[in-house]
């Protein structure tokens, strides 16, 4: 039996990460020690017992996962439109509720009041952290609250940092919206630039004036939040050519999973932060790469890119706190039918190596469900593609998804 790859990581700033395989997820502490997760886990290592966490009816795949700023709150959507908050003093379920469209990107607002979703019609709305208005049969009643609207698929939401915090929506057709919360009808800015969809965007409280964003275009960007200017592009080809000659990545197969077929693309997969390293960190579909950018001392520019050599292709980063944690496909890894595939990495003077402590810890205690039959991540080109072009010769059309 092979395992589910963990396809999402997320981590708290109090040092908790959640690991997200199909529709199950674990969560460790710092040291990598589960804690809690939604498969019956029994004990830990050391026999404290690991909370059993109420999980997606059906077994729905979970879709994007966040934690709230003050590390109280953790929420996950699913594939059927579910959406799930747990407090994560008890890993008590808080709420559970139905979306009328489905939810691509989470996250919480600055306050851990309300839980903010971006979904496929490009709506974003703002829902109660508060259980108080569930009625007896346990169906929520209290509605979500739309803030804001686009006219493409959001792909990823999140906060400013500072006294007045923005809001910040990025979708399929190319931009990064800056809008005033919680009056999110005032657009502050648009950031402007991107060739394509746009996957991933982060702040730091480091550096409260900008944005870093990552798309399929093959470029990470830093933008001045009040303007939407443009300060700074990454072109990743003249990065990462060397993966693709050397035989490291690979190109695409033309199929249902990977639509980009004989061409070298760079599809930013994430753009997180990090506090301690100061730098903006990014992973890459195929590419066995992970991109730190440092802030200047200006804290409106990067420094010099460093690109850190892992041992295959990611599908999620996150960030510790001296270092990151990166994810792989099962298959791509030694002991695939034993373990998930999850490397930590910590920065030794100026540069990462594996912490070895870390990656043992996670190891040995991130659980993820078995499947028969390998599991292959899809490209973001499958759903980033808004004519679905290189749909390979004789596929029959995906139905229409409300």
């Amino acid at each position: 039996m092979a395992v589910f790859p963990v396809t999402i990581i997320e981590s708290s700033p109090q040092g908790l990460m959640a690991f997200v395989a199909e529709s199950d997820f674990t969560v460790t502490d710092s040291a990598g020690k589960a804690i809690a997760s939604t498969i019956d886990m029994g004990a830990s290592s050391d026999d404290a017992a690991v909370a059993k966490i109420e999980g997606p009816e059906s077994k729905e795949a979970i879709r994007a996962a966040c934690f709230s700023r003050n590390g109280a709150l953790f929420a996950v959507c699913t594939n059927e439109k579910a959406i799930l908050i747990y407090e994560t003093a008890s890993w008590s379920l808080k709420r559970r509720l139905v979306s009328e469209k489905r939810t691509n990107a989470l996250c919480f607002d600055p306050e851990s009041k309300y839980l903010i979703t971006g979904d496929k019609f490009g709506d974003c709305h703002r829902i109660s952290v508060d259980n108080s208005n569930d009625n007896d049969n346990g169906n929520d009643n209290d509605k979500p609250e739309i803030l804001l609207g686009h006219v493409s698929i959001l792909c990823s939401v999140g906060f400013s940092y500072g006294s007045k915090p923005y809001i910040l929506t990025c979708d399929r057709d190319e931009k990064l919206r800056v809008s005033k919360y919680p009056n999110a009808y005032n657009i502050q800015a648009f950031g402007l630039g991107h060739r394509e969809f746009v996957t991933s965007v982060a702040t730091a409280p480091f550096a409260s004036e900008i944005a870093v964003t990552g798309a399929g275009d093959g470029t990470v960007r830093l933008w001045r939040l009040e303007t939407g200017e443009l300060l700074q592009t990454v072109e990743l080809d003249s990065l990462m050519r060397k993966y693709y000659e050397s035989g490291k990545a690979k190109c695409g197969e033309n199929t249902r999973e990977d639509r980009t077929a004989a061409t070298q693309r760079y599809g930013v997969l994430r753009v997180r932060s990090s506090e301690s390293l100061r730098s903006f960190v990014a992973v890459v579909e195929r590419i066995p790469a992970v991109l730190v950018l440092p802030i200047g001392d200006d804290l409106i520019s990067f420094g010099e890119p460093v690109l850190v050599d892992i041992e295959a292709a990611p599908t999620d980063v996150a960030t510790t706190e001296d270092g990151f944690v990166v994810s792989f496909e099962p298959h791509t890894a030694a002991n695939q039918e034993e373990a998930p595939a999850i490397v930590a990495y910590k920065k030794n003077s100026a540069d990462y190596a594996v912490d070895d402590a870390l990656t043992d810890s996670l190891a040995s205690s991130v659980a993820t469900p078995q499947t028969v039959k390998q599991v292959h991540v899809p490209s973001i080109f499958v759903w980033g593609n808004k004519q679905f072009l290189e749909r390979p010769q004789g596929e029959e059309e995906e139905e229409h998804e409300e």
